[in-house]
């Protein structure tokens, strides 16, 4: 088993676990009732024709361990007054140190939108996030059938959640355009490896069609490695270990959002 088919297996058993606890019907009811005001995030990959920073809040991952010193919360308040268009935080727990409450705290504490990070499966899920105060969420095309991406993104679109759709393969990028999503994420890490390739959104670049927002995620860690995903045309991309290691994150996002921009 790769780490990929361990952490989703495990999403399994948490979410059989949570249904136990707050049953799917109430969760329905409530999010469906819930008039939460969304910040825009689709839109800003129409508007901001510069490109679209997404900074990650991350507090560990498999592949890298301890990523943040100290609270998340602190991470949360130098992005509140960066140049980040969206902040992203991760809600996994067992593997990435995050939880639906950090979410809340995070939003609570920036003006930015706040995107959802998660091993998404199930529609419970999708309601625990538009109840969660997230203005868009994750879905990750490799551990989803065409059927149920495609159902998970209309349950998110009448919800008002925006979505930003992860794709690693030729496959997944079928299966993503077929589900009629605007915004793509090129994931250039390898879920079974854990290996970043940035080759990865050069090669999958050549397979979407024009005028789909697409945003590079993984291994960027340089003015060097923003210019090249732009040049392949990228609208945004999305940036967490090299800004929670820098020793100053808010240089390093200006630093990042600037070659975006160029």
């Amino acid at each position: 088993m790769n780490i990929l088919d361990e952490i989703v297996a495990n999403k399994r058993k948490e979410i059989e676990a949570a249904k136990k606890s707050t049953p799917l019907e109430t969760l329905r009811y409530n999010a469906e009732k819930s008039a939460q005001l969304r910040r825009p995030f689709r839109e800003l990959f129409a508007e901001n024709k510069a490109g679209v920073l997404i900074a990650e809040i991350k507090p560990k991952s498999p592949s890298e361990g301890e990523l943040i010193v100290g609270s998340p919360l602190d991470v949360a308040n130098l992005y509140a007054k960066s140049s980040a268009d969206v902040v992203s935080v991760l809600t996994d727990e067992k593997y990435f140190g995050g939880n639906i409450e950090l979410l809340k705290s995070v939003r609570a504490r920036v003006s930015q939108a706040v995107l959802r990070k998660d091993f998404i499966i199930d529609e419970y899920q999708v309601y625990e996030t538009a109840l969660s105060s997230a203005d868009a969420f994750l879905l990750i095309a490799a551990i989803l059938d065409s059927e149920k991406l495609a159902n998970l993104i209309r349950l998110g679109d009448s919800l008002g959640l925006g979505m930003l759709v992860e794709v690693h393969d030729e496959e997944d990028v079928k299966k993503s355009i077929a589900a009629n999503n605007s915004v793509l994420g090129i994931n250039n890490r390898d879920l079974k490896t854990l290996k970043t390739d940035i080759a990865v959104t050069e090669k999958l670049m050549k397979q979407i069609p024009a005028g789909t927002a697409c945003v590079s995620e993984s291994g960027i860690d340089t003015t060097d490695d923003v210019r090249r995903v732009r040049a392949l045309g990228v609208k945004g991309i999305l940036v967490g270990t090299s800004i929670l290691q820098s020793p100053d994150p808010l240089a390093k996002i200006a630093e990042l959002k600037a070659a975006l921009m160029a």
